[in-house]
């Protein structure tokens, strides 16, 4: 596999969050929780749910091989929360990872538990 140039883009929506400032400091918690690399690219309130927010991350990966990038991909989000879905591409050897919460769910942390819905894409 080629060694270009890689995102890992996670998108988070919280529920049970009225105020942009919890917003924000729960997305600085999650970057610490994946590692100062990772970029908070935008918080937004999400209309579609109510006291919710839509926080996307961005992670530039250089020189790795799309298999590490995967396995990355994979147990950083479990350290969030649990399970996720995953989506292969074999043309690409790439994944794509879906979550939502449901009675099932494990989180790492208890303040995890307002994240209501995720997805995690590796993009050129």
């Amino acid at each position: 596999m080629s060694n270009n140039l890689k995102n890992i883009l996670l998108t988070l929506i919280t529920e049970n969050q009225t105020q942009m400032r919890k917003a924000e400091l729960f997305a600085e918690l999650i970057q610490s929780e994946l590692g100062e690399d990772w970029e908070i690219k935008n918080i937004d309130k999400y209309h579609k749910f109510g006291n919710s927010y839509k926080i996307e991350f961005k992670y530039v990966f250089n020189g790795k091989q799309q298999n590490e990038i995967n396995n990355l991909a994979i147990s950083l989000t479990d350290k969030l929360v649990s399970p996720w879905l995953v989506y292969f591409d074999k043309d690409e050897n790439s994944i794509e990872l879906i979550y939502n919460k449901d009675e099932n769910t494990r989180k790492g942390k208890e303040e995890f538990n307002v994240i209501k819905w995720g997805h995690l894409q590796i993009v050129k």
